[in-house]
């Protein structure tokens, strides 16, 4: 009987614990650049931005900033960085691809979002 009391006691303890967490809040920001028509050259700095209107008032992942060709992820564009202190742009350079229309740029977060194809241009 010892047993069941405690178990139960255990599972109770356990059931109040998860029901004051706070629940996870997934921000998907959409990204505003690079779109389509948007060409990149190889070698230059520019800025990926993405929507903060609808930024939740905690943001508890980092970010950080893939290339992908063909919606295929490529390589990191960026470290982690935080997403919140980054108000919507990050700065990152133009790496040596080939020419190319059918680019993307993947931002994680929350998840993980890709923006429209867009060009890199030599």
């Amino acid at each position: 009987m010892k047993f069941s009391a405690s178990f139960l006691a255990s599972a109770f303890a356990f059931f109040v614990a998860s029901a004051k967490a706070a629940p996870s809040i997934v921000w998907d920001p959409t990204i505003t650049s690079p779109v389509t028509g948007t060409v990149w050259t190889v070698g230059t700095m520019v800025n990926v931005t993405w929507s903060i209107t609808d930024e939740p008032s905690t943001v508890s992942n980092a970010g950080e900033i893939y290339l992908a060709k063909d919606k295929v992820q490529m390589m990191a564009l960026s470290g982690t960085f935080d997403l919140a202190a980054a108000d919507g742009s990050y700065a990152v350079t133009v790496p040596d691809v080939p020419t190319g229309d059918d680019y993307q740029i993947i931002l994680y977060g929350d998840s993980g979002n890709i923006g429209p194809s867009f060009v890199i241009a030599a």
